[in-house]
C-alpha cells in the first residue's frame, strides 16, 4: 500500500511538471493557466497526504480494536482474582486438549480439587485474607504442573486441572494429585496469620474416543465427593460404582421427598421391659419407610440422606405425630421414647415443636421420653442445654442415649438434667465375652445408682444376656429377646393383652407372639 502511494505521488509530480513545461513553451503570457496548473498540483499532493494520514489512522484504530478484543477475551476466560482460567476459559482450553488427545491416541485426564474448611478462614480472618490465600494456592498449584496443563478456578474454593496423558500413566497422575495435596495443605503465612487448609482431590480419565469435557469434569467431581465423604487424604479415582451409588442416592432423595408428601414414613415400636418383673413399661419409636413397591425400608437406608438434604426434622415430626396418635389410646402406664438426631438438636425451636405435637395429638408429656445421643451434644452444648431445659419444664423426661461412646459423659450427667441413661448396644453385645465391656456396664450402673438415675440397656438378644444385665442392676431392657420392632397395630394388641390379662410381658409371653 505504501509503495502504491509513493508511485502515485511521483506520477502526479511528473505529470504536473510536464504540463507546466508545455504551458510555458506555448506561451509565457498565459499567467492564469500557470496558476491553475500550480493549484491543481497542490491539491493533488494535499489529497495524497490526507490519504496517507487516513491510512495511518485506520491502522492505529485496527490495532486498538484488536487489543481491546484480546483484553475482552482475556477477561471473559480468566479468573480476575488468581489469574487462572475461569470456567469458560477452562472449557475452551480443555476442549482443545481433548481434540489433541483423540488425535494422538492419548487420554484426557481431569482433576477436581476443593479446599476443606476454607469458609472458616473467611469467617475468622476476613475476605481479604481469604482472597490472598486463594492467590497463594493458585500459585502453588501452577508450580506443581507443567505449562501444558490447563488450570482453572471454577468457583469459590474449587479448582480443576485438565491434561493429556497416556492410559498407562495412572501412577504418574496420582503423583501429581499427591503433590497437589502437599502443596495446598502446607502452612501459609498471610499477613501475620499462619493458615492451613485441607483439600480433597478427585481424578477421572476419559475412555477412548471423543471426549465430552463437561461429562469428564462431572466424573472428577463425583470422585471428589467420594473423597470428601470418606475423608480420604489421598487422590480418589472415579469408577462406575460411584456413579451408580450417586444415582441410587438421587433416587432415594427423590423418594424421600415423595414419601414426605404422601406420609409414607411411619412409626414402629420396640418393647421396653422391666428386667426384674418382666412387665412391659414402654416402647422406643423407630422410623420406617413404608414404600409402595419395596415395602418396609430400614432407617439406615434413608436417615443419612434425610439428614444430608435437610428434611430429617420434617420426617421425624411426621413419625412422632403418628406415634403420639397411636400411643395416646394405650394404657396410661406405657411410656413412649423418641429419638432426636444431632441435626434436629441444631434447631432452636425443637422443644416448641415437640410440645405442639403433644398438644395437637393429646399425648401426655409425662409419658414421653426424648432420647438424645451423647455425641450430638458436642455441636452446641449451650443450645442443647436450652432445649433440654425447655423439655424438662414441660414435664418431658430425657434419656442420654448411647452412653459411653462420647468423650465427656460424666460432665453431661452433671450439667444436664437427664432422667435415664441408655447404655450403647455395642457394650451389651460383648458383655459375656469381653471383660472390659462388662466392667464398663457395671461401672455405669453403679454410677447411675449413686445418681438415682435408672439404666436402660438395648441389644438384649438372648436369655443369658438378660440375666447378666439384670445381675448388674440394670432396670429396663430392650432387644429382640423381648420382641422385634413392630407396627402400631401389633404394639396396640400387646398393650391390650397386658391390660386385659394382667400377665407380665416377658420373653415367654405375648411379646413373642406379637413380634
Amino acid at each position: 500500500m505504501l509503495g502504491i502511494l509513493i508511485s502515485a505521488v511521483m506520477l502526479l509530480v511528473w505529470n504536473g511538471s510536464h504540463f507546466f513545461q508545455q504551458i510555458s513553451f506555448a506561451t509565457d503570457r498565459i499567467d492564469g493557466g500557470i496558476q491553475i496548473a500550480s493549484t491543481a498540483l497542490t491539491l493533488n499532493v494535499a489529497l495524497i497526504l490526507f490519504g496517507w494520514r487516513r491510512y495511518v489512522d485506520v491502522q492505529h484504530e485496527s490495532q486498538m480494536r484488536a487489543e481491546s478484543e484480546d483484553r475482552a477475551a482475556l477477561i471473559a476466560t480468566t479468573d480476575a482474582m488468581t489469574g487462572l482460567l475461569n470456567r469458560k476459559g477452562f472449557a475452551d482450553r480443555a476442549t482443545v486438549l481433548a481434540g489433541a488427545a483423540c488425535g494422538d491416541g492419548e487420554r484426557m485426564v481431569m482433576i477436581s480439587v476443593q479446599m476443606h474448611r476454607f469458609k472458616g478462614i473467611n469467617d475468622r480472618h476476613g475476605y481479604d485474607v481469604g482472597d490472598e490465600l486463594l492467590r497463594r494456592l493458585a500459585a502453588a498449584i501452577l508450580a506443581v504442573v507443567d505449562r501444558e496443563v490447563a488450570v482453572a478456578r471454577l468457583s469459590g474454593d474449587e479448582f480443576a486441572l485438565a491434561m493429556v496423558r497416556s492410559p498407562g500413566d495412572r501412577p504418574a497422575i496420582e503423583i501429581i494429585g499427591e503433590a497437589l495435596i502437599r502443596a495446598i495443605t502446607k502452612p501459609y503465612q498471610v499477613e501475620d496469620k499462619h493458615i492451613q487448609v485441607g483439600v480433597f482431590v478427585g481424578i477421572a480419565m476419559a475412555e477412548a474416543g471423543p471426549v465430552v469435557v463437561a461429562e469428564l469434569l462431572r466424573r472428577a467431581d463425583i470422585a471428589l465427593d467420594h473423597a470428601k465423604s470418606s475423608r480420604s487424604a489421598r487422590p480418589v479415582w472415579f469408577d462406575g460404582g460411584m456413579e451408580r451409588a450417586l444415582l441410587a442416592h438421587s433416587e432415594i432423595e427423590q423418594g424421600i421427598r415423595f414419601a414426605l408428601e404422601h406420609e409414607q414414613f411411619e412409626p414402629h415400636f420396640e418393647p421396653q421391659i422391666d428386667l426384674e418383673t418382666g412387665e412391659l413399661v414402654g416402647f422406643e419409636t423407630l422410623a420406617r419407610w413404608n414404600h409402595t413397591l419395596s415395602g418396609i425400608i430400614m432407617p439406615d437406608m434413608f436417615i443419612p440422606v434425610a439428614e444430608e438434604i435437610g428434611v430429617i426434622g420434617r420426617l421425624s415430626e411426621q413419625v412422632m405425630r403418628a406415634a403420639f396418635v397411636h400411643a395416646a389410646t394405650w394404657d396410661a402406664s406405657i411410656n413412649l421414647s423418641v429419638n432426636v438426631s444431632p441435626a434436629m438438636l441444631g434447631d432452636p425451636w425443637l422443644a416448641q415443636k415437640i410440645v405442639r405435637l403433644l398438644r395437637e395429638t393429646s399425648f401426655p408429656a409425662n409419658r414421653l421420653v426424648v432420647e438424645i445421643t451423647e455425641s450430638s451434644l458436642f455441636t452446641d452444648i449451650d443450645q442443647a442445654r436450652t432445649i433440654v431445659t425447655s423439655l424438662k419444664n414441660q414435664g418431658i423426661r430425657l434419656a442420654l442415649d448411647d452412653f459411653g461412646t462420647g468423650f465427656s459423659s460424666l460432665s453431661h450427667l452433671r450439667t444436664l438434667p437427664f432422667d435415664v441413661i441408655k447404655i450403647d448396644r455395642s457394650f451389651i453385645a460383648t458383655i459375656q465375652r469381653d471383660r472390659q465391656s462388662a466392667a464398663i456396664v457395671r461401672a455405669v450402673t453403679t454410677l447411675a445408682t449413686a445418681l438415682d438415675v435408672p439404666v436402660t440397656v438395648e441389644g438384649i438378644e438372648d436369655a443369658s444376656t438378660h440375666a447378666a444385665v439384670l445381675a448388674m442392676g440394670c432396670a429396663v431392657g430392650q432387644g429382640w429377646y423381648f420382641g422385634k420392632p413392630m407396627s402400631a397395630e401389633r404394639a396396640g394388641e400387646m398393650v391390650r393383652a397386658r391390660k386385659n390379662h394382667g400377665v407380665p410381658v416377658s420373653s415367654a409371653g405375648p411379646i413373642k407372639a406379637a413380634g
